[in-house]
C-alpha cells in the first residue's frame, strides 16, 4: 500500500476520475485534501469515497449539471472524455497500464503479453485521439517466462502505482509537468479485439499457441490495486 502526503489547508481543484479496483485503492490511499472532487460512473466507487470524506460526483461528467475543476486526473476511468470536456480543464493527465505507443486503446497488459510487446504504465496528457497524449512520465514493465495476464498485471499495478503516488500531490498543487511527443508506431486494440479473441477467435489459434493464448486471458490471481480482466483499463 501507497499513501499521499495529508496537505492540511490544501485548495485542491484537481478532480479524481476514477474506475475498477485500481480507482478504489486510489481513493483509499489518497486524500480529501489533495483532491477537489471524485468523479465516477459506479455507485460503489461514489459510495466509498463519500465514506473516505471526498466530494464525490456520481454520473456523467459530460453532463452540463457537472461544474468541473481546474484540472483532472484519471485513473482506469471507464469513460472517453469528449473534447468539449477536456477543454473545460487547464489540464488533464490520464493513468494507463499500458508502455504508449504500445498498448493504445483496451487491456494493454493481454496485448503485451500475447503480442509480445513493451508492458508498463504511462502518465500522460489527455487528448481527445485515445491514448495519443504527450508523455510525462512511464515505468517499463519486465515480461518474464511463464507470465499469466494477471501476474504481469500486478507488476504494471505496481509500476501504476509508483507513478500516482509521484504525481498526484504534484497535480494537485497545481503543477503543469513537462510532457514529450510519444514515439511513431505502437499498436492499438479495440474492446471488440480482445473479446472476439477470449470468446470465439482462439479456436482459430494454432493448437500449439492455445495453451499460451490461455495464459495470457488467466487473470484469475487477486491483486491488490489491479484490474480484472473484465473491465476496461483507461
Amino acid at each position: 500500500m501507497f499513501a499521499f502526503p495529508h496537505t492540511e489547508g490544501s485548495t485542491a481543484r484537481l478532480d479524481l476520475l476514477v474506475g475498477g479496483t485500481f480507482g478504489a485503492c486510489a481513493l483509499r490511499a489518497a486524500s480529501p485534501a489533495l483532491v477537489h472532487r471524485v468523479v465516477c460512473v459506479e455507485e460503489r466507487l461514489g459510495a466509498l469515497g463519500r465514506e473516505l470524506g471526498y466530494e464525490v460526483y456520481v454520473g456523467d461528467p459530460h453532463d452540463p449539471a457537472f461544474a468541473a475543476g481546474d484540472a483532472a486526473l484519471s485513473v482506469h476511468f471507464p469513460r472517453i472524455l469528449a473534447p468539449a470536456l477536456i477543454a473545460r480543464y487547464r489540464g488533464v493527465w490520464n493513468l494507463h497500464p499500458g508502455l504508449l505507443p504500445w498498448g493504445r486503446g483496451t487491456h494493454p497488459v493481454f496485448w503485451a503479453l500475447w503480442e509480445g510487446t513493451p508492458a508498463g504504465a504511462t502518465l500522460h496528457e489527455l487528448t481527445a485521439e485515445v491514448h495519443a497524449g504527450q508523455i510525462v512520465e512511464q515505468c517499463e514493465v519486465p515480461v518474464v517466462d511463464g507470465d499469466t495476464g494477471g501476474s504481469l498485471q500486478a507488476r504494471v499495478a505496481n509500476a501504476e502505482r509508483e507513478l500516482l503516488e509521484r504525481w498526484l500531490p504534484r497535480l494537485a498543487g497545481g503543477e503543469r509537468p513537462l510532457a514529450t511527443p510519444q514515439p511513431a508506431g505502437g499498436s492499438y486494440h479495440e474492446l471488440a479485439e480482445f473479446e472476439y479473441l477470449r470468446d470465439e477467435g482462439r479456436y482459430e489459434v494454432p493448437r500449439a499457441q492455445r495453451e499460451r493464448l490461455a495464459r495470457c486471458l488467466d487473470f484469475s490471481e487477486p491483486t491488490p490495486c489491479s484490474v480484472t480482466s473484465s473491465e476496461e483499463p483507461s
